[in-house]
């Protein structure tokens, strides 16, 4: 009986384990540059984001967080993603958004017209669903929390356009490689 009254303690202390062996955010500087556009951050307003990556010191920095989602569902990847942080918008302004949270316990905003600092529609995270939802009603969109947040939600079609052709896709990288 004192076994079965162990087993969920045990498995709390697994899970406390887990969580602090995290790599904790890093705040950014000045001179942070995004991921993908090598831009400096500070330059750009809305919520960004931060990968720590297996078998990597510092973090990749995201110009915004939909581009921080998009590198989670890619499975081309060279290292295994540790852990994703993105800024939290609850009670947070645009041009100056609050602490870093796990993005995997973010609820999100998407389809609200917000455009993130690289002109792309944005994934607006939030730490409280009450704060999500109240954005929504003033903004449009609809809240997600992370798993609900499929591949083609974020690399996908921006801006009404037509969905890419594979075909296409293939033929465009086929003749990268020439």
């Amino acid at each position: 009986m004192r076994l079965l009254l162990l087993i969920p303690f045990l498995a709390l202390a697994g899970c406390k384990e887990e969580a602090s062996s995290l790599p904790p955010p890093v705040r950014m500087s000045d001179e942070a540059l995004g991921f993908y556009c090598q831009m400096e951050l500070a330059e750009h307003d809305g919520p960004k984001g931060q990968a720590h990556l297996d078998g990597l010191d510092a973090p990749i920095f995201f110009s915004q967080v939909r581009d921080a989602i998009a590198y989670m569902h890619m499975p081309e990847q060279n290292h295994e993603v540790t852990v994703v942080y993105v800024q939290d918008m609850t009670g947070a302004t645009w041009d100056r958004p609050g602490d870093w949270i796990r993005a995997d316990d973010a609820i999100y905003v998407t389809g609200s017209g917000a455009i993130g600092g690289m002109g792309a529609p944005e994934f607006v995270p939030f730490s409280d669903r009450d704060a999500a939802d109240g954005f929504a009603r003033k903004h449009g969109g609809r809240a997600l929390g992370f798993t609900e947040i499929r591949p083609g939600d974020v690399l996908g079609v921006q801006r009404g356009g037509a969905a890419p052709d594979a075909t296409d896709i293939n033929a465009r990288l086929k003749a990268l490689g020439h």
